[in-house]
């Protein structure tokens, strides 16, 4: 707790007091201390009612009566809904949108009126808490062992939970992940989701809550309710001041992630502008989440309406409208919202909610995903279907919401047709340009959000939607950087950047992964501008000259050779070996894009013979090679590799499924209709984005590979997706777009990869070439570009154990005992699961052979670490499945089953395991930490007896040393006393060996509070021996086997009470602590509840 308290929580509440937040330190066992009645609220009531009088006015006079503050506080407190989820989204639209209670009959007509919770307009009206330390009680039946929660810090807005905090130790080697699994402990949200089998925690707490933050100091996450681990993110950004101006004010040179956080988020104003206008609720994949912003969408906002603002309009400048610009955010990265948090910005600002806001996109299946977020902001969406709907519609005053698809679907995919170039840009649906364009609304308050901007917007196409509403602003949106080309074209139609977020930060950022291209050279590369003579004779040099005669007669255009059933063939099956091999073992799926619909549809039919083919290699492979290991494998060739892999695999592999996704048209084949329909293609994409494996079955879906040529290859959002084969051309901005379908994050991803089947690599040069570097750097990096990654991740985790005097790896214990600080073995965790990252992205290439032997080592060392520690976590998903297999079968050779908890000093096995240690120090070490695990284990059932272990053992510690021969017998003594059962500690009274035993930790607990005050004299404790007794019988008299259960509160109350009154009227112990006491002893009896119905 000191690290915790000390480097983490105090300098969040000091920063906090600093922008204006009260500070009050809650106290566990008075619950007045935090403005409550009880720990059973979570509200602070009596802040609340006044807050409600003061800022519900009628004419600069307070108006509301008790009832009616009754009635709005109730509503906030009594919600009745069966899931978490569902309670916040009432509980929020409650905080926005307030109340409606009844009115006066003097006011209005008596009509109903709209009371508000918070001052959104006018932050200065509110009040603003941070309390450390805020016990709420948990609801009967959760939380068994303590049955209440303290989290850290909450901030309440009002008396209202808006925030919770939970600080974690610098020193801990997974601080982020236990701080999140802590906040989602205490809102129930582990046994929500099945991961654990009781309810705990306190729900109530976090129907109000709108963020939810893990810091460490150095790092600091934000999330939402219902968010996992991998979807909290850092806030980077205190717009709208500058780092400097905030670390200034800090008196710092730098700022942590911790500061920048609380500085750029928590301010009073800036928390209700995000939770106002950031927070929403939304549908994915047939369930509600609430998502809160990352800190680039805030960022692209504030800087979007600061530019609204203060740009000059067409008039003022003259020549062109100032108030709009650009802003790219890399694909993967949330843009789509952006744009809805833009509008809900410009709805709350009462200067900038006057603005008619048409979002224009040039593609159907763009309109509706932007058309169904937009839903989000809360407004009805107007959409412009024909030219005759956009003039009626963009004509119309007032600030409607108005979406207009201004170019036409272009039937991209029809047979053999090459790729688009400029000349292929698509005109207006069905208009015909007159010759003056018509202006249609000449008002100065509208806006423009022009969806992928670096497309087309720059043609006449833009001057003809310009023309219709001359004075508007306009703000463009791309998620690719914009041509070095056009750049000058595309400022001048929409002015100058507003925000960038590069792919470089969104990879740094976790927003996206970084994606690895690896050339495939063997047959099917095709060089940029090669004649058809040099394509035969690198496609098909092993034919002999009649041959190589026979093919070029038959595929006379490179289009139908690149349709050509054997050379698809052959690539299906080097493709299928490459899914099987290096994509498979992590559970996630491909995408094929293919030359023409026909190529489609013949890699469909390939492909399934290609897993056909290699089942049956599978199985006939010997029993010799079905058992390799991970080793020996990577010595082999690429198709025993993928044979090994395959058998491994072989029940996953037989249901394996492939889809073609094409458009359709007027003469294809009847046999292609089942790839055309947009209904079986929308079940197939949902099947697509279903895990691969999953424990429930309902769960899984066997379609692992979607077929395409131009489809799904933008705007298509797949995290399961981890690999793309290309085998057609593509180019610029198309290609930046293709690639980064296997981007996005999710189901353990740490990069996506593109294998190329065309020879792209020049197509790559060239459209990389026409960008600026800064502009794509990371957007593609070559799967070698990773061996210097791997070779530099591998020098830094050996250099942690070289840095203290350790040169190898084979001295497996100093590895360990150097691991005993803490700093350095949270060091060690990080750098370890990042260089088998990069091993697992190697594996079982041969280039990751050179660092498999000390990746087993350094595994090893691991896990002898976590056995004696007890405090890191298994390496588990978060390691790769190929680098798993390797170092799990190298450690579960040396007797070590990773997934296997450690062993317990009360296990018959535990002197074995110790008698097996390498010194006498490794020994004291062992037996140190197994004592302190039996401690954590056990302390609530002896809470005293176990704390004064935990003083004698440190004094034990530090007294001897380093003799640790004398230290491994002192320490044998102590875990002797544990498994007799007979623990000496200090100031233990003899007294306990005159109670029951189930008495004991009972008799301790009253002692420990009796001796708060003064020393007991010998008279004393013996009526605390006698009350004891008395207090314990009348517990056991009432436990039955389902006491603890929610239904038993009115018993539990009841017996709550009776102790209560029994301990006041033996005037033995202090009055103060009676109330703090009587629930430590249902703590206590909840604990030993198994020994107690025995007695």
């Amino acid at each position: 707790m000191g690290w915790e308290l000390e480097a983490v929580e105090k300098p969040f509440v000091e920063q906090l007091v600093g922008l204006g937040w009260r500070n009050v330190t809650g106290d566990i066992d008075d619950p007045s201390r935090t403005g409550r009645d009880n720990f059973k609220q979570v509200l602070q009531e009596a802040t609340l009612r006044r807050q409600l009088r003061a800022l519900n006015l009628r004419d600069g006079e307070p108006w509301l009566d008790d009832a009616r503050i009754a009635q709005a506080l109730a509503a906030l407190s009594r919600i009745a809904a069966p899931r978490l989820m569902e309670a916040n989204q009432i509980a929020t639209e409650l905080l926005l949108k307030g109340i409606t209670v009844d009115g006066l009959p003097d006011w209005n007509g008596g009509r109903g009126q709209t009371i508000q919770y918070i001052d959104w307009g006018r932050p200065e009206r509110n009040t603003y808490t941070v309390v450390n330390q805020y016990r709420v009680d948990c609801p009967p039946g959760h939380d068994r062992g303590k049955q209440f929660i303290v989290p850290d810090l909450v901030l309440l807005v009002n008396g209202i939970p808006l925030v919770v905090v939970e600080c974690k130790s610098p020193l801990l080697p997974e601080a982020m992940a236990e701080a999140v699994d802590q906040l989602r402990r205490y809102s129930n949200q582990r046994y929500a989701s099945g991961e654990v089998a009781d309810n705990e925690g306190n729900e109530a707490l976090f129907h109000t809550n709108q963020l939810l933050i893990a810091s460490s100091f150095d790092h600091a996450v934000l999330g939402s309710i219902g968010a996992g681990l991998a979807h909290y993110a850092a806030w980077k950004t205190v717009v709208p001041q500058t780092e400097a101006e905030v670390a200034m004010k800090l008196g710092k040179t730098a700022l942590s992630a911790q500061e920048r956080l609380v500085a750029g988020l928590l301010a009073p104003a800036q928390l209700l502008d995000v939770v106002r206008h950031y927070v929403i609720f939304m549908q994915l994949e047939g369930r509600t989440i609430k998502a809160v912003p990352r800190y680039q969408q805030f960022r692209a906002v504030t800087k979007a309406v600061q530019r609204l603002r203060s740009g000059k309009t067409r008039q003022q400048d003259g020549e062109h409208d100032r108030r709009g610009g650009l802003i790219w955010h890399t694909q993967g990265s949330g843009k789509s919202l952006t744009m809805v948090f833009l509008v809900r910005k410009l709805r709350g600002d009462p200067e900038l909610r006057r603005f008619k806001v048409v979002m224009v996109t040039d593609r159907t299946a763009l309109e509706k995903q932007l058309s169904d977020t937009a839903t989000l902001t809360g407004e009805n969406v107007l959409r412009a279907t024909s030219v005759a709907s956009w003039r009626a519609l963009v004509s119309r005053p007032g600030p409607d919401l108005l979406f207009a698809m201004l170019q036409k679907q272009r039937g991209s995919d029809a047979v053999g047709e090459l790729p688009l170039t400029m000349a292929d840009l698509p005109s207006p649906r069905g208009v015909r340009e007159p010759a003056v364009p018509e202006v249609l609304n000449d008002d100065e308050a509208i806006l423009l959000l022009v969806d992928e901007a670096h497309r087309g917007h720059t043609n006449n196409l833009h001057a003809w939607l310009m023309a219709g509403v001359p004075n508007a602003a306009k703000i463009g949106f791309t998620g690719t950087p914009i041509l070095m080309g056009d750049k000058k074209r595309t400022h001048e139609v929409f002015g100058a950047f507003i925000d960038r977020y590069t792919i470089r930060e969104a990879e740094r950022d976790e927003a996206i992964v970084p994606v690895l291209y690896e050339g495939r050279t063997a047959r099917g590369a095709v060089k940029d501008g090669a004649s058809l003579d040099e394509l035969f004779e690198d496609l098909f040099g092993e034919r002999s000259p009649e041959e190589l005669e026979a093919i070029r007669r038959k595929y006379a255009t490179k289009g139908n050779l690149f349709e050509a059933p054997a050379l698809i063939a052959d690539k299906a099956r080097d493709m299928l070996r490459h899914y099987v091999t290096n994509i498979l073992p992590n559970g996630l799926k491909a995408q094929v894009v293919a030359y023409s619909r026909l190529a489609v549809v013949r890699y469909y039919e390939a492909l399934q013979a290609a897993r056909d083919e290699l089942l049956a290699q599978a199985e006939a492979l010997d029993e010799a090679a079905k058992a390799m290991d991970e080793e020996t494998l990577c010595r082999q060739s690429a198709a025993m590799r993928a044979r090994v892999h395959a058998w491994r695999s072989r029940d996953v592999l037989r249901r394996l499924e492939f889809a073609p996704v094409i458009s359709g048209s007027n003469n294809d084949d009847p046999a292609w209709k089942e790839w055309t329909g947009s209904t079986v293609q929308e079940a197939r994409i949902k099947r697509f984005k279903m895990p691969l494996f999953h424990q429930d079955a309902d769960k899984a879906d066997s379609l692992a590979f979607l077929i395409v040529k131009s489809m799904l290859l933008t705007g298509f959002d797949a995290p399961i997706e981890g690999v793309m084969y290309l085998d057609r051309p593509i180019k610029e901005a198309e290609l930046l777009q293709t690639v980064a379908r296997v981007n996005r994050t999710g189901h353990g991803k740490k990069f996506g990869i593109v294998v190329d089947y065309f020879g792209l690599a020049h197509y790559l040069k060239q459209a990389l070439a026409v960008y600026a570097n800064e502009d794509v750097d990371g957007a593609l990096q070559s799967l070698k570009d990773e061996l210097p990654v791997l070779r530099d991740r591998h020098l830094r985790t050996v250099d942690l154990f070289r840095r203290h005097g350790i040169d190898g790896l084979d001295d497996v214990e100093a590895c360990v005992q150097a691991l005993r600080d803490e700093r350095l073995r949270s060091e060690f965790t990080v750098k370890l699961k990042q260089f088998l990252d990069s091993l697992d992205l190697v594996l079982p290439r041969p280039e990751g052979l050179p660092y498999s032997a000390d990746a087993k080592r350094l595994a090893l060392i691991y896990a002898r670490a976590r056995n004696r520690y007890r405090d890191t976590p298994v390496l588990g998903k978060d390691v790769g499945a190929k680098v798993r297999r390797l170092i799990d079968e190298h450690v579960l050779s040396l007797g070590i089953d990773p997934k296997i908890p450690p062993v317990s000093l009360t296990d018959a096995d535990f002197d074995a395991q110790v008698g097996r240690a390498a010194n006498q120090r490794a020994k004291a070490s062992e037996m140190e930490h197994a004592i302190r695990a039996h401690i954590r284990e056990h302390v609530d059932e002896d809470p005293v007896l176990y704390r004064k272990l935990s003083e004698r053992l440190e004094q034990m510690l530090q007294s001897l040393g380093e003799q640790w021969e004398q230290l491994a017998l002192a320490l044998k003594g102590v875990i002797d006393e544990i498994r007799a059962g007979q623990v000496q500690v200090d100031g233990d009274a003899a007294d306990a060996a005159d109670v029951p035993e189930h008495c004991a930790p009972f008799l301790r607990l009253l002692t420990d509070a009796a001796a708060s005050t003064a020393t007991p004299s010998p008279r004393e404790r013996q009526r605390l021996v006698e009350l004891t007794v008395e207090l314990v019988d009348t517990i056991v008299a009432e436990l039955t086997p389902n006491f603890w259960r929610p239904a038993n509160q009115p018993a539990r109350d009841a017996l709550g009470t009776r102790l209560f009154e029994t301990m006041m009227n033996a005037r033995l112990l202090p009055a103060a602590q009676l109330e703090a006491l009587t629930d430590k002893l249902l703590e206590l009896a909840r604990a030993n509840h198994a020994h107690l119905v025995q007695a």
